[in-house]
């Protein structure tokens, strides 16, 4: 008897210790204390350790006005630009122009301002979202179908059998899941009347695991967005220098543009840019009209974490082109802008880095050009 009653006890222990230990390895909630004003000397190659450049090919049916999203498949790059070329724009890795995804129109598979677009691999489709539709197309770009959906989306993606889109406007919820025909399952994250027009720029972040990352306009929370609800996932702490929510909520419209234009959120910090993947998480965040960011290690906890008065860009050379508009687990896609560079000396030693072909960085010098893709593979922290 004595027996079975100590082995019963053992059992309770070994199970309340496994309970108390579960948490620790299965909930990867992080705090992320942004040490704002303590800011690191540091040069760009003190934490990306190779890349990859590609300039896109300017052409009459490929001029690109900025771009929005990258995503890289099968060695072609699906660049979005919502508002200059307007659609989905393919390229290879040399940055030769294939093909362009839908046209500008009414009619079928066309669209006016494409929001955003998913590549599915499954079935080898593109998938665009514009004009409350859903288009569907062919990797060759032949058009196949449209759903239409009942409210505004900015951003979608598709996971398990299910579609998850960003939505603004005058709705009840700030995230909402359909079925693949587009309908309704699941709501998250109530509005409360409090309406924004407008997303987080990428703010579904897919993770590896198959996980989806959400990022709310101008919150410092990421949430993980599961099955039925979606709950904090990455708090970003700025401390005293938190963004002042509530009273941005109270001005007027006018007053809110100025206020994000200009510069005006003096001591507060507003992120405009995150990205994650299963090795790094790179944030940008403006305040008093400066941008900084703070690249986090999750693997050792170490950051690097600079502005521009204290970052020695000594790979693009110019501390204000580049802008994250992708990733995936290796790289973190940057779009280069040339005409953003203050000198055309700084612009040729970027080019040079990657290109000894002088006719080409003489056309990059002087003509019209579209971005540069630079695919950055970061160094372990």
């Amino acid at each position: 008897m004595k027996l079975n009653c100590t082995l019963f006890i053992l059992i309770i222990l070994f199970s309340l210790i496994s309970c108390s230990k579960q948490p620790e390895n299965n909930n990867p909630f992080l705090h992320i204390k942004i040490p704002v004003n303590q800011l690191q000397q540091i040069n760009m190659s003190d934490f990306i350790s190779d890349f990859k450049a590609v300039k896109l090919e300017f052409t009459d049916e490929s001029m690109l006005h900025s771009v929005r999203k990258v995503e890289l498949f099968d060695e072609l790059l699906y660049v979005l630009d919502s508002f200059g070329a307007k659609g989905v724009l393919v390229y290879d890795m040399n940055g030769k122009f294939i093909r362009k995804i839908g046209s500008a129109g009414r009619g079928p598979g066309q669209y006016s301002i494409p929001q955003d677009f998913l590549i599915d691999k499954q079935n080898n489709e593109i998938e665009i979202l514009a004009n409350r539709t859903v288009f569907h197309f062919s990797l060759n770009g032949n058009y196949l179908k449209d759903q239409t959906i009942d409210f505004t989306g900015i951003n979608f993606i598709k996971s398990n059998k299910s579609y998850y889109f960003a939505i603004t406007g005058k709705e009840d919820y700030k995230l909402t899941k359909t079925n693949l025909n587009c309908k309704r399952i699941e709501s998250y994250l109530p509005t409360n009347n409090n309406y924004e027009n407008g997303v987080a720029y990428c703010c579904l972040i897919p993770q590896e695991s198959g996980q989806i990352l959400y990022r709310p306009l101008r919150r410092d929370t990421i949430y993980s967005v599961g099955t039925s609800e979606a709950f904090p996932y990455r708090i970003i702490d700025f401390g005293k220098y938190k963004f002042h929510l509530n009273e941005f909520e109270k001005m007027p419209f006018i007053e809110q543009a100025k206020f994000l234009k200009y510069g005006k959120n003096t001591d507060q910090c507003i992120i405009r840019n995150y990205f994650e993947n299963s090795h790094y998480i790179d944030l940008v965040y403006n305040m008093s009209g400066n941008f900084y960011e703070y690249i986090l290690n999750k693997e050792t906890g170490t950051f690097r974490h600079f502005g521009n008065e204290t970052l020695t860009d000594d790979i693009i050379w110019q501390k204000d082109a580049r802008w994250i508009v992708g990733g995936d687990e290796e790289y973190v896609y940057f779009s280069i802008e040339p005409y953003k560079y203050s000198h055309p000396k700084l612009l040729r030693r970027f080019l040079e880095s990657f290109t000894n072909d002088e006719s080409y960085i003489q056309e990059l010098l002087h003509e019209t050009s579209n971005p540069i893709i630079l695919l950055a593979k970061y160094k372990k922290l």
